[in-house]
């Protein structure tokens, strides 16, 4: 928990870099925005150990990788030499400014898991989700910096790029709410006729 809230900070420093802070108006919806990042990766089921439940996989660029497969991988009976394994990564940070009283700083979040069912070829998709909120204790608008106290009572100081828009509005008191979402998917398929 503590090494995602870490890399949940550090998110929090790209999005206002990226995002700028802003105050909020009766007039202008909260600013927010959102930074994703996915990856994706094609291996060739190359060779099977089915006694010990390993998974030889053969890159694109022709490397091998062995994957020992876990119990919990209920359709590893259903894995054939050829078969084609696609793994995927996506990681979105969604950032948004509160103003101050409209939410205290807080920790929440959620997982989920699907499977395929059994007798099918194996797929597992999985969602975690976290949000944290943070107050914004000081700021320094000329050196663009911003300290954000977290749930857990640690502060963070956070550097402001110079592309934040209206990063001058942002004020003590003002809450920073991120949301991290991550997901992952891996498919095994059969290879195309």
């Amino acid at each position: 928990m503590q090494k995602k809230k870490l890399a949940i900070l550090s998110a929090v420093s790209v999005a206002l870099l990226t995002l700028g802070a802003a105050g909020i108006n009766a007039q202008t919806p909260p600013p927010g925005g959102s930074i994703s990042v996915t990856g994706t990766i094609t291996a060739t089921v190359t060779a099977i150990d089915t006694k010990d439940r390993w998974v030889t996989l053969k890159r694109a660029d022709g490397s091998l990788v062995d994957i020992q497969v876990s119990p919990e991988a209920k359709n590893f009976p259903q894995i054939r030499v050829g078969d084609q394994v696609t793994a995927q990564h996506s990681e979105t940070v969604d950032i948004t400014l509160i103003p101050a009283g409209q939410a205290a700083p807080n920790v929440s979040g959620g997982s989920s898991l699907v499977t395929a069912p059994a007798g099918s070829k194996p797929l597992a998709v999985e969602v975690d989700t976290a949000v944290i909120t943070g107050t914004v204790t000081a700021i320094d608008y000329d050196l663009r910096l911003v300290a954000v106290l977290g749930p857990l009572g640690n502060t963070r100081t956070l550097q402001v790029g110079p592309a934040a828009r209206r990063f001058n509005e942002v004020k003590v008191g003002d809450n920073i709410q991120i949301t991290l979402k991550s997901s992952t998917m891996i498919e095994v398929t059969a290879p195309a006729k």
